[in-house]
C-alpha cells in the first residue's frame, strides 16, 4: 500500500487514480493534520460492502464458513443450471 501527502494527492490525482486502478494497489492519502482516508477501486470496495454485508449476520457467516470448509473437503455437488 502506497502513501501520499494530500498536497501531493491533487498535484497527481489523475496520474495516482491510474495508478490505483490499473494496479489494484490502495493509496493512503494523508492530509496536513495527519487524518487518513483510503483510495482503492470501485469494484474492490463493492467486493468489501459485499463482504460486510454477507458476514455481518452471524448466523450467515456460521452458515459460509461451513460450506466453504465442505468445500475444501471436496464435499461438493456439482449441479446443471436450468434456464428459468
Amino acid at each position: 500500500m502506497n502513501a501520499v501527502t494530500l498536497k501531493d494527492a491533487k498535484l497527481n490525482l489523475e496520474q495516482l487514480v491510474a495508478d490505483v486502478i490499473a494496479n489494484a494497489d490502495d493509496t493512503i492519502i494523508v492530509t496536513e493534520n495527519g487524518e487518513q482516508v483510503v483510495l482503492f477501486p470501485l469494484d474492490e470496495y463493492n467486493s468489501w460492502r459485499e463482504t460486510f454485508y454477507l458476514l455481518k449476520s452471524p448466523a450467515n457467516a456460521e452458515h459460509l464458513r461451513r460450506s466453504i470448509a465442505e468445500a475444501q473437503a471436496g464435499l461438493v455437488q456439482e449441479r446443471e443450471l436450468l434456464d428459468v
